[in-house]
């Protein structure tokens, strides 16, 4: 539970940033076509499988660096991108998997027991409101990969498995000096993860966090 706080607190101290850096002289964002370098942090919570499944319920501090631009000069609104999402489960509590068709069981933690990397490609609609706020939907597909360690005295898991994934998110965001902040919001929805006999099923993610960009 105390990890849990950490990352929620976590989570409150950029949402302080951000206003910080939402109260900075502001440039116009009437030409949203600018290309840009984006980086979020924030809280995610991850599912995989349901609630028999020991992964069902995981809170995640998850990173969100994201390249953008647009590729049509005369449609300046319409922006493509690759992301690399990277989400870091910070919880010691001890979990028990079960393998190999019931044979093997595995009982053990880690302070990182889950893993998950996010490649994606973006397509997303960036509509401006006055100088200098603007709403920016979209959606991304990609792949997903998590990875499960865990260990004891006597036993360890180490375990990769990857599914495809599709993604709707929405960005809040102010131009600020050089580039803008906001606040992001998404939901990600993933195949079938296999890690055990009692760690398995489709990969859900919420996610919500803030985020600075800078123009180039």
């Amino acid at each position: 539970m105390g990890r849990r706080k950490n990352v929620k607190s976590a989570c409150l101290v950029l949402l302080g940033l951000w206003a910080l850096l939402a109260a900075s002289p502001q440039l116009s964002a009437d030409t949203p076509g600018f290309p840009e370098f984006a980086l979020g942090i924030g809280y995610a919570h991850i599912e995989v499988g349901g609630s028999s499944s020991q992964l069902h319920s995981m809170d995640a501090l998850r990173f969100d660096p994201d390249l953008s631009f647009s590729p049509f000069e005369r449609l300046p609104e319409l922006r493509l991108g690759a992301a690399f999402g990277v989400s870091l489960v910070l919880d010691n509590s001890s979990r028990t998997i079960i393998s190999n068709g019931g044979t093997l069981i595995i009982t053990g933690s880690s302070d990182v027991p889950f893993l998950l990397l996010e490649p994606e490609a973006r397509l997303s609609w960036r509509q401006s409101f006055g100088n200098s706020f603007f709403v920016e939907p979209g959606v991304g597909v990609g792949g997903a990969f998590g990875q499960l360690k865990l260990s004891s005295d006597t036993q360890s898991i180490d375990k990769w498995a990857s599914a495809f994934d599709a993604r709707v998110f929405v960005n809040l965001g102010l131009a600020v000096t050089g580039g803008e902040a906001g606040l992001q919001l998404s939901y990600m929805h993933g195949g079938t993860m296999d890690f055990g006999q009692n760690a398995r099923g489709d990969l859900n993610q919420f996610y919500i966090g803030v985020y600075g960009a800078i123009w180039f």
